[in-house]
């Protein structure tokens, strides 16, 4: 009940619901500003599905949309698969990228990747904010210290992996959230997640872009402001099922 409270104060249809218009009137009154970022993630996903991926990759689907699972030994179709992938038998489940990369065992960055190069998504090159130019410029490592410098860099990329799995997986609840929790009734109050997921979800994505996309000074520059923004997020993904909704794992 306390979550219901925290997420519907930060709606502001809920309450005169019944007066407003339905999703694609209102959607823009509660999104952030400038959520036109491109996002690597979403861009697969929009155009590939993981049916689409696991038949490039030599996995034979029937007609029904059901396999064999490639993540354990199936004798008898268990994997269903569509825009998602679902298994029965070993409970795998994820979307396309998360079945390139429990497949070829890379990591989620590098199966995007590998997505865009095999499906030929072009994937757009990001300019650097001048902020933080200026700011990655100041923190670089005196040229004696090349082996703290190494140790940094190295507790750094650990850190940028962990964090691209926890905004992954908020990202992948949230866009459960706004299919599941999609108002069905123009009337009715928007269910808190489906609200959350609207507010957040375009601003996370760019996080992911960032950390992604731009160059390692910049995505120290980021861990430097919004680490803890990271670890408040990581802390979100482990809320218990009650207060988190159908969540839905990475």
């Amino acid at each position: 009940m306390e979550e219901e409270k925290k997420m519907t104060a930060l709606n502001p249809a809920v309450g005169a619901a019944g007066k407003r218009s339905f999703i694609d009137k209102n959607v823009n009154d509660i999104l952030p500003e400038g959520s036109t970022e491109f996002n690597i993630f979403r861009e697969i996903r929009s155009k590939v599905s993981a049916r689409e991926a696991a038949e490039y990759y030599g996995l034979k689907v029937g007609r029904n949309g059901m396999a064999c699972c490639p993540f354990h030994q199936d004798r008898h179709p268990s994997l269903k698969l569509d825009e998602r992938f679902h298994c029965f038998g070993c409970g795998a489940d994820g979307d396309v990228i998360d079945y390139v990369s429990r497949l070829t065992g890379l990591t989620l960055y590098e199966s995007a990747l590998k997505l865009c190069h095999d499906f030929g998504i072009m994937v757009p090159q990001t300019s650097s904010g001048s902020s933080r130019k200026a700011r990655s410029g100041v923190r670089r490592c005196p040229a004696g210290k090349r082996q703290e410098k190494t140790r940094i860099q190295e507790k750094f990329r650990r850190w940028r992996d962990w964090a691209i799995d926890v905004l992954k997986e908020y990202t992948g609840n949230m866009e459960l959230w706004k299919e599941q929790y999609a108002p069905t009734d123009p009337y009715a109050e928007w269910n808190p997640l489906f609200v959350e997921a609207l507010q957040n979800f375009d601003r996370v994505s760019y996080y992911l872009d960032v950390l992604c996309l731009e160059r390692e000074e910049d995505q120290i520059a980021f861990f430097i402001d919004m680490r803890e923004e990271v670890r408040r997020i990581d802390k979100r993904n482990k809320e218990p099922g009650e207060q988190y909704g159908n969540r839905r794992t990475a």
